[in-house]
This record gives structure tokens, C-alpha cells and sequence, in this order.
């Protein structure tokens, strides 16, 4: 039942998120509105694969409890059954590989140097200036003398 503990997880996930989404869209939309495109498609056509397995293990469910009754049959033994079996398969496949896309996605705008956050605080090393957070100027690092930084190239957008 791990799948369908998953779809329905994933389910709620896209709810949750599509809200989050219409909250913060406008902001989003104006820096990053090519990736949001992108992971916006991708999450759609998962919820639509999970809305495709949601409607496949419900029927499998019928099929199961009407089966419960006496006289009692191996569920396992009906074409229908397996059918279905088959066909949830085909969708989880479907959704691993529409999750991976959106892994690989959410990387290669992660990847993007123009987009990586700064990192909050390191301490100075030699050469390195480090600006006072109460005056919001920059000073020399203690202890050391400094030489020109040089900027690392920049690497050509996708």
C-alpha cells in the first residue's frame, strides 16, 4: 500500500502547494517564471497520473469487497483484478519518471549561478573583506593583508 499511501500524500502535496502557489504566484512569476512554468506543467501531469491511480484503486477496492462475500474468492484470480493490478503499475512507472523530471528541473535551476543564494556567513579568510552588520559597511579581515579578488567566470545561462 506504500503507492497509495504516496498518491494520496502527493495528492494533498499539490493542493497544498497550488495554494501556495496563487498566495506567491505574482512574486514568483516575475523572477523566476520559466522554472515556475515548467515545475507548474510537470506537477500537473503528476496530479493527473495520481487522479488516474485514485480511480484505478478505488475500482480495485469494489472488485476486492465484492469478492468478501461467500462464497469467497482469490481476488488475485480475476482478470479484471490483474488487469487493474497491471495498470497501477503502469502508472506509478509513469509517476516515478514524471518525479524525476521535476528533481532534474528543480537541479538544473539550483545549478544556476546567477540564482544561488548567497551564503549567509563564513568567517574571513586572507584577501576576504566582511561587512559589519551594524553598519552595513564593509572592513578589512583582521590580521591580514589584502590583494585584488578576482571574479570567477561566469557560466553561460541554458
Amino acid at each position: 500500500m506504500a503507492f497509495w499511501d504516496r498518491v494520496r500524500e502527493e495528492l494533498k502535496k499539490a493542493a497544498h502547494e497550488g495554494w501556495e502557489a496563487v498566495k506567491g504566484g505574482a512574486k514568483v512569476a516575475a523572477e523566476k517564471s520559466e522554472e515556475v512554468a515548467k515545475t507548474s506543467k510537470l506537477r500537473y501531469k503528476a496530479y493527473t497520473t495520481h487522479k488516474k491511480a485514485e480511480k484505478l484503486f478505488t475500482e480495485l477496492g469494489g472488485i476486492v469487497y465484492d469478492l468478501a462475500k461467500p462464497p469467497y474468492e482469490n481476488p488475485l484470480s480475476k482478470p479484471e483484478v490483474m488487469k487493474l493490478v497491471e495498470d497501477i503499475k503502469k502508472v506509478e512507472e509513469e509517476t516515478a519518471k514524471i518525479e524525476e523530471e521535476i528533481e532534474r528541473v528543480k537541479k538544473r535551476i539550483a545549478a544556476r549561478p546567477s540564482e544561488q543564494p548567497a551564503p549567509e556567513e563564513a568567517p574571513a579568510e586572507a584577501g576576504e573583506k566582511e561587512e559589519s552588520s551594524e553598519e552595513g559597511r564593509t572592513e578589512e579581515a583582521p590580521e591580514e593583508t589584502t590583494e585584488p579578488e578576482k571574479e570567477a567566470p561566469k557560466e553561460p545561462k541554458e
